[in-house]
């Protein structure tokens, strides 16, 4: 399948089906039937996942250029909460092409990773991003002051920030305001679960009058996005969402750029492991089953698992069977664990540049293949990624060095 023809840029145009819903929220109901009360009211400490499927058309003037599959992990922790009850929060963004699976049969990769931490009041808003790009759709969901009847509807004023710098040779982000409406629609159970139905709905348009160094090749973009939100009133937050939105952008030479797609995502409890606490407790459990060459750290990522001189046959990615019977132990422990896998392979500086890439991710690939034959996860959430020699942990001059840098990394994600 043909890669996107701006796939950078894809990142920060799908992160619209990916902000709303993201944080943990608050939907209390009034015992005199006045209506319900929305409002955002986490706790320090709090965070939540987020993964979305957003299946995109890009058209080239018009023209069909490809389809791609796009999944997306959000993950958010809120850092501290003020006497106002606004929120600081962290969110740590990833997105990577999902065709591949049914295509080639290979797993996800890890992919384009960024990070921003914003303010967020308790009606929504959102404060002082430290990311001049993220988040890509500010102030959605706003909800109001006051309870809000089924059937009734308010607005707010939102914006789209996206990052077009390598597309139109620009200096600065594209800013375009909306202003969204928002109906509560009524109440739906589902899975024996009573749940608040919100539909979101804005459209957004905007056209330069004049060329400038900071607005590149830029002449404007028009779009709308439409959300249908069901909202856990036991749980205080989003469950699951569906959405569908098109962004159309054009150059100064009439070109045209449009994103079709349509999304649907689920918010899940998530729980951070990557403490003090737990790497102990795993070091113990790994100890106790007399594994070898296995260490565990705090990572930038979550809980390193770092599987150090793991054994392949000879300039291949297939697992020797006393790795395997390794695998099956390690598995029995990260079953007691919900957080989505990173399996990172890594090599010693032996051979090519391009080979030691090419089987560091066979390698990485091949022990998540087993991960999930041993039903530890299932495809959807565990990752790979190929490190080739770069990032050595010992000298490459003993073959002691190199067997410790020939490693397997299995992360328990942030």
């Amino acid at each position: 399948m043909k890669k996107s023809f701006i796939y950078p840029v894809i990142l920060f145009f799908v992160i619209l089906a990916l902000y709303a819903p993201i944080y943990g929220q608050t939907a209390a109901k009034n015992a005199d039937s006045d209506g319900v009360l929305f409002e955002f009211r986490q706790k320090k400490g709090e965070s939540s996942l987020h993964i979305s499927t957003i299946e995109e058309e890009a058209y080239l003037n018009g023209r069909l250029n490809n389809r791609t599959q796009i999944v997306n992990r959000t993950a958010t922790t809120v850092t501290d909460v003020n006497e106002d009850g606004s929120a600081k929060l962290h969110t740590h963004y990833m997105t990577t092409e999902n065709y591949l699976m049914s295509v080639s049969g290979k797993l996800l990769n890890w992919g384009e990773e960024d990070f921003v931490n914003v303010t967020r009041t308790k009606n929504g808003e959102i404060l002082n991003p430290d990311n001049d790009y993220l988040p890509t759709v500010q102030n959605i969901p706003c909800f109001p002051k006051e309870p809000v009847k089924i059937g009734e509807s308010w607005q707010a004023e939102g914006k789209e920030v996206h990052d077009c710098r390598k597309m139109f040779s620009m200096t600065d982000a594209i800013t375009i305001p909306f202003t969204a409406t928002y109906t509560y629609l009524g109440d739906e159970i589902v899975d024996g679960v009573n749940m608040n139905v919100i539909d979101v709905y804005y459209e957004f348009s905007q056209a330069l009058a004049r060329r400038t160094i900071e607005s590149g090749s830029y002449a404007g973009a028009s779009g709308f996005a439409r959300q249908k939100i069901w909202w856990d009133r036991e749980k205080g937050e989003i469950d699951h969402y569906i959405e569908n939105f098109m962004i159309r952008m054009m150059d100064i030479s009439g070109v045209s750029y449009t994103f079709k797609s349509s999304a649907h995502g689920e918010v899940l409890d998530y729980k951070s492991v990557n403490n003090e606490a737990t790497v102990e407790k795993l070091q113990e459990k790994i100890n106790d089953l007399e594994l070898q060459d296995i260490n565990i750290v705090k990572g930038n990522r979550g809980l390193t698992i770092s599987l150090e001189n793991i054994q392949f046959e000879p300039d291949s990615n297939v697992l020797l069977p006393s790795e395997k019977v390794k695998l099956e132990k390690i598995g029995s422990l990260l079953k007691e664990y919900s957080n989505d896998l990173l399996i990172t392979g890594h090599t010693a500086n032996r051979g090519t540049e391009k080979n030691r890439q090419i089987l560091s991710e066979q390698r990485a690939e091949a022990v998540a293949n087993y991960l999930i034959n041993l039903g530890v996860r299932d495809k959807l959430h565990i990752f790979t990624q190929g490190k080739g020699a770069t990032e050595p942990i010992a000298s490459e001059a003993t073959e002691e060095g190199r067997k410790k840098n020939r490693r397997v990394e299995i992360i328990l994600a942030d």
